[in-house]
């Protein structure tokens, strides 16, 4: 699993060529698959690569759609909602909302903001505000290098939307200046737990808390969300258990 460029780089074609010789006979194939199109309340687009000696790769099929994109048996994407207030076991287990004032247990809590971080948070009180919001309300307490590049980046200091799945949750989400993961309504980051729902870890699985939050975030924000992986997994054993009633070895 990588970035979608991985399939345009010439070291995965090099990777590609070398597996499919064939004194080794492997059939290799790449695809990008979206997250938030396997149930994960996240949309992160990463490619994954299966090689296979016993027919052509496969791939799982979606089970979750962009509302508006429907298709038939498949569900809308989850939001940023359903993974505070449903999250917590995306396997089906029983779940509680995680309070929006963090409690500080099993990591839900956020980094600790200085007092004018405070004060640009509530500068910008609404979903979907960023970076530019803040510039054109509150330019006193707006950073200089934010005033002084007036494009891109529009996901900086940005606040999340209730009603849509979290952008891709990465090594430092609980900085809001490194992307869009101001909690949609508090005026805070979210919360380590709050990522790790996004990316479906379980409540019950467990960070131990000796660890350093930059620790434990680079665990979550490098890892393949537990849902994908489980949709990933479920296909190939699937190849597998049909390999075998074929008789390959």
């Amino acid at each position: 699993m990588n970035v979608p460029e991985l399939l345009r780089s010439g070291e995965y074609l090099a990777f590609k060529a070398a597996a499919e010789r064939p004194d080794l006979g492997y059939e290799v194939e790449g695809y990008v698959l979206n997250s938030a199109d396997f149930g994960v309340p996240q949309t992160r687009k990463r490619a994954i690569v299966i090689g296979s000696r016993i027919g052509r790769p496969v791939f799982p099929t979606e089970t979750h759609a962009a509302p508006g994109a429907l298709q038939v048996g498949r569900e809308p994407w989850r939001d940023f909602r359903w993974a505070v207030e449903h999250g917590g076991d995306p396997f089906g287990g029983a779940s509680m909302p995680l309070p929006p004032e963090p409690n500080g247990q099993n990591w839900h809590r956020p980094r600790k903001p200085t007092a004018v971080s405070l004060e640009r948070y509530r500068a910008i009180p609404e979903p979907g505000q960023n970076r530019f919001d803040l510039a054109r309300v509150a330019p006193q307490i707006t950073p200089r290098c934010w005033l002084e590049k007036p494009t891109g980046s529009t996901d900086v200091f940005g606040r999340l939307w209730w009603d849509r799945p979290c952008v891709t949750i990465r090594t430092e989400f609980y900085k809001p200046e490194k992307g869009r993961y101001l909690h949609p309504r508090e005026h805070r980051p979210i919360t380590v737990r709050e990522a790790a729902r996004c990316q479906t870890f379980p409540d019950w699985f467990v960070f131990p808390e000796t660890q350093s939050m930059t620790s434990v975030a680079k665990q979550i924000g490098n890892a393949v969300p537990p849902l994908l992986a489980y949709a990933i997994a479920e296909r190939l054993a699937d190849a597998l258990d049909a390999a075998a009633v074929r008789g390959y070895r």
